[in-house]
């Protein structure tokens, strides 16, 4: 299970800095929705997203917390928000 902090997901940077550390992504991880769905598909696990403080995170970073959400959807990974 990956827990991430919506806290600290109130922006698109501060969103893929939390991704980017929570899921140990390459160097290379350009932090944006593109690269995320990339580094996702060459991931084996499918592991439960848990998003705490989702409220946060959702008004912080409005339209693109739903895109982001479809990213990781996309990738057959389930998120449950907090």
């Amino acid at each position: 299970m990956i827990v991430l902090d919506g806290r600290r997901m109130t922006g698109r940077a501060q969103a893929h800095a939390e991704l980017k550390e929570k899921l140990a992504l390459p160097d290379y991880y350009g932090g944006n929705l593109d690269a995320l769905n990339d580094c996702l598909g060459e991931r084996r696990e499918r592991e439960l997203f848990v998003i705490q403080n989702a409220g946060e995170f959702m008004e912080g970073c409005e339209g693109y917390a739903l895109k982001l959400l479809r990213v990781l959807s996309d990738n057959g990974l389930q998120v449950l928000l907090d």
